[in-house]
């Protein structure tokens, strides 16, 4: 077994056991702290990122670990693994969906493996770079669809007053541009649904590794596009995202300008 190979053995064993931790904590949620104003953590956050952490930490203990709810545990690795143990925290909360479970390897800053589960559908998203997307060991791909007219756009409404206003500002001219709009309050989700063809993009302006991740290479490996909102690629410094069907990503990029 390779290297590779162990690193997706571990991540989806890593992602199964976190999601069943956060199905059979679905509706009994009792602890909830505030990180910051609207932004939520429970303690099924840290037990479920502790879950992964722990099995990366035994099978890789020289690689870097950057995850949402945990200081940084920083080896000088080439590889890092970037973590977001319940993404849509605040869905998971009130026990709804979407939310995801999502991991992902990166060498020198840029994804190698991705593993994102729902528990919920008992679906396991794999992508590996060059070797294609998966869910549940089917090949998916992006839409074919070609306009911006066409296309139902997702966002995230940020916790941060500044992204937040970013944002709305832009929803206004976006809309009237394309289809129409969602905000499903997991960004990873958001990803999910653009590699398996159901919806056209997805942005946010403001964000984090462990948001994008894990979902960026998963929408390449699906025949998809996503940088930064300026069309820059993604890497673990990249903090906005524009994940598209890859059709429709110059167009889109057009509309997020000066936002």
């Amino acid at each position: 077994m390779t290297e590779l190979q162990r690193a997706k053995k571990i991540s989806i064993i890593a992602a199964r056991e976190a999601g069943k931790l956060l199905m059979k904590n679905l509706t009994k949620v009792k602890q909830m702290s505030l990180k910051a104003k609207h932004d939520i953590v429970t303690e099924i956050d840290l037990k479920a990122e502790k879950i992964i952490i722990d099995k990366i930490k035994r099978a890789f203990p020289d690689h870097n670990i950057l995850s949402e709810e945990s200081i940084a545990s920083n080896k000088d690795s080439e590889y890092s693994w970037v973590v977001d143990p319940i993404d849509g925290t605040i869905n998971f909360y009130h026990a709804t969906a979407p939310f995801r479970v999502a991991i992902c390897l990166t060498k020198n800053g840029s994804p190698l493996l991705s593993t994102i589960y729902n528990p919920i559908k008992n679906e396991l998203y794999y992508a590996e770079k060059g070797k294609g997307a998966t869910i549940n060991n089917k090949p998916i791909r992006v839409n074919k669809n070609k306009k911006a007219e066409n296309s139902v756009v997702m966002t995230h409404i940020s916790s941060k007053e500044d992204a937040r206003e970013r944002t709305i500002s832009a929803l206004n001219s976006i809309f009237n541009k394309t289809l129409h709009m969602r905000a499903f309050g997991s960004g990873i989700a958001a990803m999910t649904y653009v590699a398996s063809g159901k919806f056209d993009v997805f942005f946010n302006v403001r964000t984090y590794p462990w948001d994008i991740l894990a979902g960026a290479l998963l929408i390449e490996e699906a025949g998809g596009i996503v940088t930064d909102i300026e069309g820059k690629k993604i890497t673990l410094k990249s903090n906005s995202v524009l994940a598209t069907n890859g059709k429709v990503h110059k167009q889109i990029l057009e509309l997020l300008k000066n936002i």
